[in-house]
């Protein structure tokens, strides 16, 4: 059974990848807002892609989602330490 990434940091195993400079072709995006008591509207909270056909991007980082270090080496690492699964899941 295969083992979880675990920050080198920190010891936790969840991470998020960063894509830089992207082209995204057929999309779906979730776009989030908040409402702010203080100033009585809403904030915008950020874009999420939550499904695409393509991806093309120029660069990307790995960061911890515990601690935020920079993991994309150990991550790159760890991806490499695994056997291929096929499922075409991007690569930090």
């Amino acid at each position: 059974m295969t083992q979880p990434f675990k920050c080198p940091q920190c010891g936790a195993h969840d991470y998020a990848v960063v894509l830089t400079g992207c082209n995204i072709k057929g999309a779906t995006v979730e776009e989030r807002y908040m409402w702010d008591d203080e100033v009585h509207e809403y904030i915008f909270g950020g874009s999420l892609v939550v499904e695409s056909e393509s991806v093309e991007n120029q660069a990307g980082h790995a960061v911890c989602s515990a601690c935020e270090a920079d993991v994309t080496e150990a991550v790159t690492a760890y991806e490499q330490s695994q056997p291929a699964s096929g499922n075409g899941e991007a690569q930090a």
